[in-house]
């Protein structure tokens, strides 16, 4: 290592911060990824209109003139960017005296590692309050995420994705049943299918039971496990008994990158002290309710 001076110690400390950074964000694999689709905001403000829907084509006859309708305009969809960073100070005299084993990329109190976890932590924290605000937020529509009263903007009738009742087969059974009866704005089946049950760790292993059983699980019986294709996944940063099927082919939820997270480094102004930090930002959020269901167990 080149020695150090009080002009070239932010180009010695800078890049070991910035390694330590990145390698603690990915200690563990990502489980906020495996549940959104991941985008990129080419602006702050992120829009998605809604629209209605044709329907069933109506018979006609030869020689006649061609069947006409009209489509409605439903609600439209707003996700605003965010600013998210957080930083620490590194003073010179901490350098000089390396109590902390500062040039290992530690810091004072593991102070770089921390900067990393803090930014996993977050992004895990927003997108499972996406799902667990899901019961009582106003969305888009005028009701929240899940509901039993979803508008349908060219049908009288009303889209469903709230399940009732605790994690266990049945109920597992009636919200993929719910799921595969979804409809659009004018009421046709879109033919989602649950491939994903989302769950906190207090439901990790009744999840893992109810998908992974040969026979049916919960009972004694030689009834076989028709609950098929379903991935359990377990976001440590949902809490309680709720939980949730998704189906990922359909885009439901969402979180939109407008700047990535960036790890750097800059002089204190009128100091000797280094200020290290970490700085993104980026919308999360749900486009549609279709394609999830959600109980509060």
């Amino acid at each position: 290592m080149a020695k150090l001076t009080r002009s070239n110690f932010p180009q010695l400390l800078t890049p070991i911060h910035k390694k330590i950074c990145y390698d603690s964000y990915g200690e563990i694999p990502e489980q906020w990824s495996q549940i959104v689709d991941v985008e990129t905001a080419v602006k702050p403000t992120l829009t998605y209109v809604h629209e209605g829907g044709f329907g069933l084509w109506d018979s006609n006859t030869e020689g006649n003139t061609f069947n006409s309708d009209e489509m409605s305009e439903g609600d439209t969809v707003t996700l605003t960017v965010g600013r998210f960073d957080k930083s620490y100070l590194v003073t010179w005299e901490l350098i000089q005296d390396d109590q902390y084993n500062v040039f290992k990329g530690e810091g004072k109190g593991g102070s770089a590692s921390k900067l990393g976890k803090g930014l996993r932590a977050t992004l895990e924290t927003r997108v499972a309050n996406v799902l667990l605000n899901g019961f009582s937020n106003v969305g888009y529509d005028g009701t929240a995420l899940f509901s039993s009263n979803h508008t349908l903007y060219d049908s009288s009738a009303v889209g469903q994705n709230l399940i009732s009742g605790a994690l266990n087969p049945a109920n597992v059974k009636a919200g993929m049943t719910l799921i595969r009866n979804q409809v659009d704005s004018a009421g046709l089946k879109i033919q989602a299918n649950a491939k994903q049950l989302i769950v906190s760790p207090d439901n990790e292993f009744a999840a893992k039971e109810i998908v992974g059983s040969t026979n049916q699980a919960f009972e004694m019986s030689n009834t076989e496990n028709v609950v098929g294709g379903l991935k359990p996944i377990v976001l440590d940063y949902l809490t309680g008994t709720k939980w949730f099927l998704r189906d990922p082919n359909f885009k439901n939820l969402v979180l939109a990158w407008r700047e990535k997270p960036i790890f750097d480094s800059e002089r204190v102004q009128g100091t000797m002290d280094m200020r290290m930090y970490g700085y993104a930002r980026w919308a999360e959020g749900y486009y549609d309710w279709r394609g999830l269901a959600g109980s509060l167990g």
